[in-house]
């Protein structure tokens, strides 16, 4: 299936959006030219007005920055509609986040279609390579025109952090993230806008020709936070430095027919189309109360993860003044928040209580418990603690494509939640992510009431080597079963290089449908031996299973084990997953 008729069959029909006929219309004084300030100031004098259906007009500007944080900024706006349809907004300041709502209530927004003039990513053409030994290289590469070499090193690490990637097929040709440079970004003298850098790559061997992405500082390119209730609809947003959207402290934020992907021409000075739309998360909800929605979304060539929905995990520093009380270096929690307690390192679950009170103002930030788990209070130092009550849950992913990112698709650290009638293409790590990251981002929690229906995930997962394309996992190798009531139905996974489906850490999964095609067929294979299974099996518990569970044609290696149990696991026969 073709990437269009693959978006055609993801988005569905699409109902008309017209913008009504008579409203307020912002109509900015310099043509092609939209001052963020006046915008800003304008609309919330509409609103102080009594009107509450607004729009900006028609057309393409260049939009100056309003305020430091952001281009435009609205704040504390209540049962607002914005309609920016066929409007192209062009920002002025890299780094400068676009959109920014904050404590607002209600609001909608139609439109608009985002970019910077300057890509937010250096993007250059490898033109030498040098082998220095197994798997070292020394690379020059030279800067495509138009694109900023502020980029190519990353203020923080000081090191490059970026790809590269073969621009006849768009699939990524490194590995995660570049973890392994051997030196600084060095000048080539004598040669201009050409570079050098020493890596080590285990994955794949870097070639001339392959385009090269490079990211350096990176920031939430639209922004939501301690809102309610705000819709973004037919949002296209391209050449993103960093998140998409970041979504944080909001209940019930919704992406209707958002788009991110590469702008389809190059930037000013330049002549060569970006390969990738963003150097970082697509849309990313860390800490929301309840209800992140992503419906009729497209997520296309982006740096690292689509979607993501989870809360924190923190840790306590110490016993409270009060009874059943602890301190804490920082955290959310307000009275009636439900708590989880884990182990510092083990992550085993200690206990949960509900906040009755919390100071977050001090420091470090007191917080008081209906009763503190003895557990806990034995740890006391060193425990470590989420809140259930700000990880997203209620959250909705349907008739979403993604295709050709690094990174995952979704990962999903909430409950219910439903994942329906989406299709991942050619991500390169698991398409679909459900369960916590504890150790490595301490990102909460574990999933509990989870609905995955009829999704597709095709030539997916092809870079890892220890996950699969659909996961279903812990976090601290316990044996923990943390997850719970977790319902999978038509599964669909299609040409794999390594493991296809990863059930662990569970209980009370259930089963309605799985099918496997192409499996280990991929068009990149990059393991000599694979010690895995088509479908592994760890301390989980199936609470049933219906429906066909089965390997189309042919498994592309000899010697794979169809199903591996490791562990405990219940309620299933070896054999549930057979020979079509």
């Amino acid at each position: 299936m073709t990437i269009s008729a693959s978006l055609a069959a993801a988005l569905g029909p699409r109902p008309p959006k017209t913008r009504p006929e008579g409203i307020a219309t912002y109509k900015p004084a310099a043509p092609g030219q939209l001052d963020g300030k006046n915008f800003t100031a304008w609309i919330s004098s509409q609103v102080s007005a009594g009107r509450t259906v607004l729009g900006l007009a028609e057309g393409a500007y260049h939009v100056l920055p309003g305020f430091d944080q952001a281009h435009v900024f609205l704040e504390n706006l209540e049962s607002v509609t914005i309609w920016m349809d066929s409007v192209n907004l062009t920002m002025t300041a890299v780094g400068v986040t676009a959109f920014e709502f904050y404590r607002c209530s209600n609001i909608t927004t139609y439109g608009p279609t985002v970019w910077w003039d300057t890509p937010g990513f250096s993007q250059a053409t490898i033109t030498n390579v040098k082998s220095t030994g197994d798997k070292d290289y020394d690379i020059q590469f030279h800067l495509d025109d138009g694109y900023d070499p502020s980029f190519l090193v990353n203020t923080t690490t000081g090191q490059m952090d970026g790809e590269y990637t073969d621009p006849k097929t768009g699939r990524l040709e490194a590995g995660p993230g570049w973890s392994f440079i051997r030196g600084p970004v060095t000048t080539v003298q004598g040669l201009e806008n050409t570079y050098s850098v020493a890596l080590q790559d285990s994955y794949f061997q870097p070639l001339e020709g392959y385009k090269l992405l490079a990211r350096g500082d990176f920031i939430f390119c639209n922004k939501i936070t301690e809102s309610n209730n705000t819709i973004i609809s037919d949002f296209t947003l391209l050449n993103c430095a960093g998140f998409g959207f970041f979504s944080g402290s909001n209940r019930k934020t919704t992406f209707n027919s958002f788009s991110l992907k590469p702008a389809p021409f190059p930037p000013p000075n330049g002549t060569e189309l970006p390969v990738r739309s963003s150097s970082a998360d697509g849309i990313h909800s860390g800490g929301d109360y309840i209800e992140p929605t992503f419906d009729s979304c497209l997520f296309s060539a982006l740096d690292d993860d689509c979607m993501a929905v989870h809360g924190s995990l923190f840790q306590t520093s110490g016993a409270g003044s009060t009874p059943n009380s602890f301190l804490a270096p920082n955290g959310l929690a307000s009275p009636g928040d439900v708590l989880h307690f884990y182990a510092n390192s083990t992550f085993a679950l200690l206990g949960t209580a509900t906040v009755v009170s919390a100071n977050t103002s001090s420091s470090p930030l007191s917080v008081t418990v209906d009763h503190l788990p003895a557990s806990v209070a034995e740890q006391i130092r060193s425990a470590r603690w989420s809140n259930q009550n700000r990880v997203g849950s209620g959250f909705r992913i349907t008739n979403t494509l993604t295709t050709g990112n690094r990174g995952r698709g979704a990962i999903i650290k909430a409950s219910n939640g439903l994942i329906a009638g989406n299709r991942f293409e050619g991500v390169s790590y698991a398409a679909l992510s459900l369960g916590p990251e504890f150790s490595g981002w301490a990102e909460a929690d574990y999933v509990h009431n989870i609905s995955v229906v009829d999704n597709t995930l095709a030539d997916c997962n092809y870079l890892s080597k220890a996950g699969a394309a659909f996961m279903l996992h812990g976090d601290g190798g316990g044996g923990e079963r943390g997850n719970s009531n977790i319902s999978i139905e038509g599964l669909v996974v299609q040409g794999t290089s390594a493991s296809n489906v990863y059930l662990g850490a569970s209980e009370g999964v259930r089963l309605g449908g799985l099918r496997l095609e192409r499996v280990f067929q991929a068009e990149y294979q990059l393991w000599e031996e694979w010690p895995g299974a088509v479908v592994t099996l760890e301390n989980v518990g199936i609470g049933s299973v219906k429906g066909r569970r089965c390997i189309e044609g042919e498994i592309g290696r000899e010697g794979v084990e169809m199903v591996r149990f490791v562990g405990s696991v219940d309620g299933v026969e070896e054999d549930f997953v057979k020979s079509c």
